[in-house]
């Protein structure tokens, strides 16, 4: 499924990428420790993530998944759920691959 039209979590901004739904476990960085984690959606600019111990909003984490490494900070944390924006901008195919399981 692919959301292209959702409010920002706080309701003011628009998202601009579309979303991709997905369920991918991850390796979160977090100040050096590993933590598991899973995406939940992601966009070329952000991702949805679930962990049991989430990281502070402001945070800056590394995500690691099939062998790529995406540096992003936490804008928002709502429970075990956050969101984050990369760093740098991944690209189309890097999504699809990432939402497709290549």
């Amino acid at each position: 499924m692919t959301d292209h039209a959702s409010l920002a979590p706080s309701g003011t901004k628009p998202r601009i990428a579309a979303r991709h739904k997905m369920f991918e476990p991850v390796v979160l960085h977090l100040r050096g420790m590993p933590l598991r984690a899973h995406i939940l959606d992601i966009s070329t600019t952000g991702a949805l993530a679930h962990c049991d111990r989430p990281p502070s909003t402001g945070g800056r984490v590394m995500i690691e998944t099939k062998g790529i490494m995406v540096v992003a900070h936490v804008v928002w944390v709502r429970a075990k759920r956050f969101g984050v924006h990369f760093d740098i901008a991944l690209s189309d195919a890097m999504v699809a691959g990432l939402v497709n399981g290549l």
